[in-house]
């Protein structure tokens, strides 16, 4: 087996370093084909410039002539530097008329991407990516660097410039907007079935641990939320979907998982494989180890990028050493359970070695470098699970023999049955007690699953900046509300309002101010509507809907100019200046509008409400009274 996991990790090199190989081809531009469909990889079809002081501008590359080299390898890749590069792509046109691509760039770990469309001397387009940028400004949202071109018919020059405290990698494709969808759909589907199988592995190993207390399951588990992180990180995802706001932790994300899953992987293996008492010379190693990748973990948060980075991926290619020669050596003396243990971290460590030297430039960027930590996790949960499953037979065993000889034992003292009674009875009363600690435990942790659903369906139905209902549940309420009031002939009015300038406001004094503003609004809202059978929700921006039981039209019109009037007095502050703050009120009554759905009512309301911004805003219109060219 281990000839076998060493001859695997050889071809698994020499398959990832042969694809590094290929001349460069001499060609500088890609050919777009008329009706493109499909998806292009640049590949070597670029020209770069290293820019070590980062001095060059777009301006002064288009105005002088600059010593342009040819890619050597299939795809850019410059590993850990800190200069910055400028790539040249010519894209030809071969359409008579213009066409839209995307071009992604497939590395989301990249500090700063600038990309400039170019024809004949004149920038026509313009992109300002990278992950110390909020996610909200890419011009597509996706965790990879997407952005839509238009491409003129003929050549079409680009100017890339990256520049990171990370590796510096080009892999450039252009695609077709359908099959960028499609390839988007399945990269989510692969991403999030690997993604759900090793937290649902962590979370089964926590279980466990929670179980039989062996910390070993506790420390797998760690591992492997350590490594999900890490990989959702340097894939994008961690940035798209968890954090898009927290550029600051985005920034040591990568080098701080990276840290923490060494670390994991040590204290697993001492726990594994019992060092402090088989070995004490790996005890020490492993134990300098895992204090090590606490320290890195600790100095990940203030350090620079570009050294703790470095340290993690030496760090990793060290462990994907140490931890295997460990194994197989236990393994040799007697310890059956390394032997899975073993062969597993080879194929993973592996991975994760391949993933490093990629990072690190030595080894180029394709299908496998790029999932070679994800492969090798698969591979290693299989057999770590074989490993936990041996060892679990070998203890059974062990309980059994422990029983032979317990009734043997009970054969030679058959003349101390008292005794026996008496012990047989203590271990009675010791069940009996562990049965009502787990019943205890058992009824706690349903409790805490019920306050956590109190609190999931909370959150599911609150908006967390304002704390007022959502869109969603406000939708849910107001069907049922408007189905009563049909019914029993009653009346229900709704006032939809939206405040004024919001978008002046947020580009002038900042989303922070922004924030403050829809928070004193909603909070002037709840001042004045108090009654508890009316609603007051989000309804989507700086847009609040208000639905109002048992109210005619009048009261609604009364209520909605109290409105009015609250939030024009309200005092709000930006950059030490008062702040005036107004807003925009619509009113439909179900008796007055005799709308035949909710969906009618607050349609009506908000044509009411687009009446107010057309006549001035700052005021009240009833939706009988917008004008006949309005409806």
């Amino acid at each position: 087996l281990a000839l076998v996991g060493t001859l695997l990790a050889l071809c698994l090199v020499l398959l990832a370093w042969s694809t590094d190989n290929r001349a460069a081809s001499p060609i500088v531009g890609t050919h777009i084909p008329e009706n493109f469909h499909g998806a292009l990889e640049i590949g070597a079809n670029m020209r770069y410039l290293k820019d070590s002081d980062h001095q060059l501008t777009i301006h002064s590359i288009l105005n002088h002539p600059l010593n342009w080299s040819l890619v050597t390898r299939s795809s850019p890749n410059f590993g850990f530097t800190q200069a910055a590069y400028w790539f040249q792509v010519v894209l030809h046109n071969e359409a008579d008329l213009a066409q839209e691509v995307l071009l992604e760039l497939p590395i989301p770990f990249l500090d700063q991407v600038d990309l400039y469309r170019v024809r004949q001397g004149e920038i026509l387009q313009t992109y300002t990516l990278g992950d110390t940028l909020p996610y909200t400004q890419r011009p597509i949202e996706h965790p990879n660097f997407v952005m839509p071109l238009r491409l003129e018919a003929g050549d079409n020059e680009l100017y890339l410039r990256i520049a990171s405290s990370g590796t510096v990698e080009a892999p450039l494709t252009v695609w077709s907007s359908l099959e960028f969808l499609q390839n988007a759909s399945n990269v989510h589907l692969v991403e999030g079935l690997w993604g759900g199988m090793v937290l649902i592995m962590a979370i089964y190993n926590l279980m466990l641990f929670f179980s039989i207390r062996d910390q070993g399951y506790l420390y797998y588990a760690a591992f492997a939320f350590s490594f999900l992180l890490f990989q959702l990180s340097l894939s994008g995802y961690g940035f798209a979907y968890l954090w898009p706001e927290s550029l600051r932790w985005n920034s040591h994300a990568i080098p701080t998982m990276i840290a923490m899953a060494n670390m994991m992987a040590a204290l697993l293996t001492l726990s594994f494989l019992n060092l402090k008492q088989t070995s004490p010379t790996g005890h020490k190693l492993m134990t300098a180890m895992a204090v090590l990748g606490g320290f890195l973990m600790a100095i990940s948060f203030f350090a620079p990028y570009s050294l703790t980075i470095r340290a993690g991926a030496l760090m990793t290619v060290l462990m994907s050493l140490i931890i295997p020669a460990m194994s197989f050596s236990a393994w040799y003396r007697g310890d059956h359970h390394a032997r899975y243990f073993g062969i597993g971290w080879s194929v993973t460590l592996l991975g994760i070695c391949l993933l490093g030297l990629n990072k690190f430039g030595l080894i180029p960027v394709n299908f496998l470098t790029n999932n070679a930590g994800n492969i090798g996790i698969v591979f290693m949960m299989a057999l770590l699970s074989l490993a936990l499953a041996d060892r679990f037979n070998r203890e059974r065993e062990m309980r059994l023999n422990a029983q032979m000889a317990a009734l043997e034992s009970e054969k030679q003292l058959r003349l101390s049955q008292e005794e026996v009674l008496a012990t047989k009875e203590e271990a009675n009363q010791q069940l009996e007690l562990k049965v009502r600690e787990r019943t205890q435990t058992l009824q706690k942790a349903l409790l805490d699953l019920e306050q956590a659903n109190q609190r999931l369906e909370l959150l599911s139905t609150t908006d967390a900046l304002t704390t007022l209902f959502n869109r969603a549940y406000f939708e849910s309420r107001v069907e049922i509300e408007f189905r009563r009031a049909q019914r029993h002939h009653r009346d229900l009015s709704i006032i939809l309002c939206d405040v004024d300038f919001f978008k002046q406001i947020n580009d002038m004094y900042g989303h922070k101010i922004g924030d403050a503003c829809l928070r004193n609004f909603a909070i002037a809202l709840k001042n004045k509507v108090i009654r508890s059978g009316d609603l007051i929700a989000r309804y989507g921006g700086e847009e609040f809907i208000i639905m109002l039981v048992d109210t005619p039209l009048q009261d609604a019109e009364y209520i909605a100019s109290a409105l009015c009037e609250e939030v024009r007095n309200m005092s709000l502050e930006a950059k030490g200046k008062p702040l005036q703050i107004t807003a925009s009120f619509g009113v439909a009554s179900l008796k007055q509008s005799l709308a035949g759905s909710a969906e009618d009512l607050i349609h009506r309301a908000d044509m009411a409400m687009y009446q107010s911004k057309n006549t001035g805003r700052d005021r009240v219109t009833l939706w009988h009274k917008v004008k006949e060219q309005s409806l």
